[in-house]
C-alpha cells in the first residue's frame, strides 16, 4: 500500500513566547542550519547539494551515481545534474567502472584535492564567528545535546520506516 505525499503549507503561526515548545526548537534549529548552508553556499559558490556531493566523495571516493544518491537521499537524477555541474567546474570526473563497463564511477579531481583547504578555511570560519562568545563548555554540552537528539529522532526514522516499509 502506497502513501501519497501531500505537500500542505501551514498557516504561519505567530511566535511562540515558549522558548520550550517544539515549534520554538524547529525554528531555531533550522534557521540555524539554513544560516549556515546560505553563508557557506555564498562563500564558496557551490550549491548546497554540490557540497554535499563533495563531502561524500572526500569521505568515500568513486561512487556510482546510484550510490550517492542513496548515501546522500537525494534522486539520482538529481545526483546526475549535480555531478554534471561539478564536472563542469573541475571538480570531479567520470571514470568507467573497474568491473560494470555501463556504471560510472565519480571521482573528485586533483583541482579539489589541490583546493578542498579553501571549503574547509570557510567552514571554520563560520564556524568560529558562530560558536564567538559561547563558553567552552556549553559548546561541548550543546554538541552532546544534540548528538543525543540525533540518535533519539534516527530511532525514530528506524521505527517509522519498518512501520510505512520504506
Amino acid at each position: 500500500m502506497s502513501r501519497a505525499k501531500i505537500d500542505i503549507v501551514p498557516e504561519q503561526a505567530p511566535p511562540s513566547d515558549d522558548l520550550l515548545s517544539p515549534q520554538h526548537f524547529l525554528e531555531v534549529i533550522n534557521d540555524l542550519g539554513t544560516l549556515l548552508a546560505a553563508v557557506y553556499d555564498r562563500r564558496t559558490g557551490l550549491t548546497r547539494n554540490q557540497t554535499r556531493i563533495v563531502i561524500e566523495l572526500l569521505q568515500n571516493d568513486g561512487q556510482t551515481q546510484t550510490e550517492l544518491a542513496n548515501a546522500l537521499s537525494i534522486h539520482k537524477v538529481s545526483v546526475g545534474i549535480y555531478v554534471a555541474e561539478l564536472e563542469a567546474l573541475g571538480l570531479v570526473e567520470r571514470r568507467t567502472h573497474p568491473t560494470d563497463g555501463r556504471a560510472k564511477c565519480i571521482f573528485l579531481t586533483p583541482l579539489l584535492h589541490a583546493n578542498k583547504h579553501v571549503g574547509q578555511e570557510h567552514y571554520a570560519a563560520i564556524h568560529g564567528t558562530a560558536i564567538e562568545g559561547v563558553a567552552r563548555k556549553d559548546y561541548l554540552t550543546m554538541l552532546d545535546c544534540l548528538k543525543r537528539m540525533r540518535d533519539n529522532v534516527s530511532k525514530l526514522d528506524v521505527s517509522d520506516r519498518k512501520k510505512t516499509g520504506a
